[in-house]
């Protein structure tokens, strides 16, 4: 009786690995949770590192360069870009040309992924109105102030709309380790 238990329990721990290894094959679509990693974000002084295109918001101790010009639709290309910073959404301004500036970034990513700003946006969420927001584009420095900073869902592209006025618009996902909302922080020229 105790061999047929062990048989038993022996062919349902075989099937199950024939089931999870045939899953993995077949590609079933895996939770689009993002891990939590514990390593701080990198943060690299733009004016000192990359005064050609990057970001820093001093109350938060972040710097970053900006990877221009990324196609927010190719989830490849745009993943690649932020292995090396924040990404200026493809179409939309850059700094100077009076319209919607938009950069998107991590607030957490997965630990064995390479890249050195899998958490640059971690704590965006503590951004507060009135902040300071500079951008280095072609050796030029921009200031901004955060005048609003908002919730919406994963696919509201209304945030990429050209705008009036010059703003710079910044994008991560919130919580940090989901991807199930996006935080917007909307700062104006100074």
């Amino acid at each position: 009786m105790n061999s047929n238990r062990a048989v038993l329990i022996i062919k349902n721990i075989l099937i199950l690995l024939i089931v999870l290894i045939i899953a993995g094959l077949w590609g079933i679509k895996k939770p689009d949770i993002v891990p939590v990693t514990t390593k701080p974000a990198v943060n690299i002084p733009a004016e000192n590192k990359n005064a050609e295109f990057s970001l820093s918001i001093p109350s938060l101790n972040i710097s970053t360069p900006i990877i221009a010009d990324v196609d927010g639709a190719d989830k490849e290309a745009y993943f690649k870009a932020l292995e090396g910073g924040v990404a200026h959404y493809a179409g939309t301004a850059k700094p100077g040309e009076g319209s919607n500036i938009f950069i998107f970034g991590h607030s957490s990513f997965y630990s064995w992924a390479a890249g050195d700003y899998k958490e640059i946006f971690r704590n965006l969420e503590d951004i507060k109105i009135d902040d300071e927001i500079i951008v280095w584009w072609k050796n030029k420095k921009y200031s901004y102030k955060v005048t609003e900073t908002n919730i919406v869902e994963p696919d509201d592209v209304s945030v990429l709309k050209p705008t009036a006025v010059e703003q710079i618009t910044l994008m991560t996902c919130v919580p940090p380790g989901t991807a199930e909302k996006r935080l917007i922080v909307i700062a104006k020229p100074e």
